[in-house]
């Protein structure tokens, strides 16, 4: 009888032996679920982050293409003319982000403050001239800014720096920041003055 009494005794665990597995379970499953959560917080950091960048790339990318392919006036065609200042340009592109290349499309780039935010950003704009509508690309640092580039390798604030630059496009347009550490540099790769077939 004392036989079956150790062999029963051997065959389970003690109340002391359960709880103390069931104390270990719990605290393997708590470490568990506390890294899957970091882990899960990590990859959401990661995919805003490269979200922004993407976004960042487009813009930038629309802006660099759009200046590249400006499109100077021909016969003094004032309202085709490139037109800028420190927060905003205007002119024709031959490569706009929402036509195919090739059509002359005016458009505006413009920097302004963001009124929703208190810090001290601006929304980087692209507007559609044609139809009249503003595409919000992107948040820039608030001391954003449009500079120009003469012939002659000189930067300014506006375009054209002088009335008989009126017809001509600048060499390059810069988006700045010193706050953000901030520097696109877009080149005019078109010819810079507009000219007629007959000036051959």
């Amino acid at each position: 009888m004392t036989e079956s009494r150790a062999a029963a005794r051997q065959s389970g665990f003690t109340l002391l032996e359960m709880i103390v597995v069931l104390v270990l379970v719990a605290f393997i499953t708590t470490l568990l679920m506390q890294g899957m959560f970091y882990v899960a917080q990590v990859n959401d950091r990661f995919l805003r982050q490269g979200e922004g960048r993407q976004v960042r790339e487009l813009a930038f990318g629309w802006f660099s293409d759009a200046v590249s392919h400006l499109a100077a006036p021909v016969n003094a065609d004032t309202s085709a003319r490139f037109r800028g200042d420190s927060r905003s340009f205007e002119g024709v592109t031959t490569l706009a982000a929402d036509r195919r290349a090739g059509i002359p499309v005016p458009f505006a780039y413009r920097i302004e403050a963001d009124a929703q935010e208190k810090s001290s950003s601006a929304e980087f704009i692209y507007v559609r001239m044609a139809q009249g509508s503003r595409w919000p690309l992107m948040k820039l640092p608030g001391d954003a800014r449009f500079q120009y580039q003469d012939a002659h390798g000189g930067w300014h604030e506006d375009w054209p720096p002088e009335p008989a630059l009126a017809d001509r496009l600048p060499e390059a347009v810069a988006l700045s920041s010193t706050e953000g550490s901030l520097f696109v540099l877009a080149s005019v790769l078109t010819p810079r003055l507009g000219l007629n077939l007959d000036d051959r």
